[in-house]
């Protein structure tokens, strides 16, 4: 079930790829932004990853809490340099979907596909192939994830929920700064 704007945003409890136990409800009275990736290996979750990382300081600065969850195994997370570049906002292991499923997000081969018939994807990926990250295959991954990306306010609420339409569809950097209250 997908979840819509204007309805209190699902309470998890789980601990971060360090071990740190993060509850989403701890962070009542500030902006959350959760982030569902693919996986590790993902070429279009890797440039995404790195376009954050641009951006993550002041997103640190302005208050925001981000909170990104991948289907990829922990260990494999805590190799990935890029992937800690995101710090100091925790990243979730989260291979069993669980918190995947609480917030509706889905798996689809027509997503999937509809990826690849897009006129930029060679742009995307070669951007990703410069950011070295490993091609080793990772068992037990969902190839078909499609990410998803909810804006929570401050009394919980959530105020956007962005569902991909096709595997490389997060909600657009722009928006996600305007609502961390970044301006350039």
């Amino acid at each position: 079930m997908k979840l819509q704007s204007g309805i209190s945003a699902i309470d998890f409890e789980t601990q971060d790829i360090h071990g740190n136990k993060i509850k989403l409800s701890d962070f009542i009275g500030k902006k959350v932004i959760l982030t569902f990736m693919r996986n590790v290996n993902c070429p279009f979750c890797n440039v995404r990853v790195n376009r954050l990382i641009g951006h993550s300081v002041r997103l640190q600065k302005s208050g925001v809490q981000m909170i990104l969850f991948f289907e990829s195994e922990k260990e494999r997370l805590l190799k990935s340099v890029l992937h800690q570049g995101i710090a100091p906002f925790p990243i979730i292991s989260d291979t069993h979907l669980k918190i995947y499923k609480q917030y509706g997000v889905e798996s689809s081969v027509v997503k999937m596909l509809k990826t690849f018939v897009k006129s930029d994807i060679r742009k995307t990926m070669q951007e990703a192939k410069t950011l070295n990250v490993s091609a080793e295959k990772e068992k037990g991954v969902t190839n078909s994830l499609v990410p998803a990306d909810f804006f929570i306010n401050e009394q919980f609420k959530i105020v956007k929920a962005h569902y991909g339409k096709n595997i490389d569809d997060h909600v657009d950097l722009e928006e996600l700064k305007k609502f961390a209250g970044l301006t350039y």
